[in-house]
């Protein structure tokens, strides 16, 4: 990926991780073709801006693996916060991936927000280490770590800038 949107360089750009959607319809064990519903929702950094311009870029990506049959469900999307990912990019420059910090906090209350409408179900948060991923991960998991499992689709935490954990600073 490319600033901002991500530190993996070892992938193409809008490609998704190998197994990473398999992953995702094997922990979906109650879904079923044709039923209306989902339970795969995905914790974005982008903020809901006018018109939902900045969903309606992940949701057409969403749409797309949808069609083409390599995501098996449409799913929901929580969005970020706009004036937080923008001080995330200008940080950025100076701090390097510190600078996502405050984007994982908010990652990690709006997981909490979201697990707390839904406290009969386990939740399974997958992250790529990219924009405050690593650090909303450790958060979820001192938060109840008898509830969350956390998990990650790429090389490890020090694929952005040599960093072992998102909480140094």
């Amino acid at each position: 990926g490319k600033f901002p949107a991500g530190c993996d360089r070892s992938m193409p750009k809008r490609v998704v991780y190998p197994g990473c959607l398999q992953l995702f319809r094997e922990l979906d064990r109650s879904w079923e073709p044709g039923a209306a519903s989902s339970n795969l929702v995905f914790l974005s950094a982008r903020p809901h801006i006018y018109k939902d311009i900045s969903e309606n870029m992940s949701l057409a990506t969403f749409r797309e693996l949808v069609e083409q049959g390599k995501l098996h469900t449409m799913p929901g999307l929580l969005p970020g916060s706009l004036l937080l990912g923008f001080q995330a990019m200008l940080k950025v420059l100076c701090i390097q991936s510190r600078g996502w910090r405050r984007v994982g906090e908010n990652k990690a209350r709006t997981f909490k927000q979201y697990a707390a409408l839904y406290e009969e179900y386990d939740l399974v948060f997958c992250g790529d280490n990219g924009q405050g991923d690593l650090l909303a991960g450790q958060q979820i998991l001192s938060q109840d770590r008898n509830r969350h499992f956390c998990s990650s689709c790429c090389a490890g935490p020090c694929a952005c800038d040599g960093e072992s954990t998102a909480t140094s600073s």
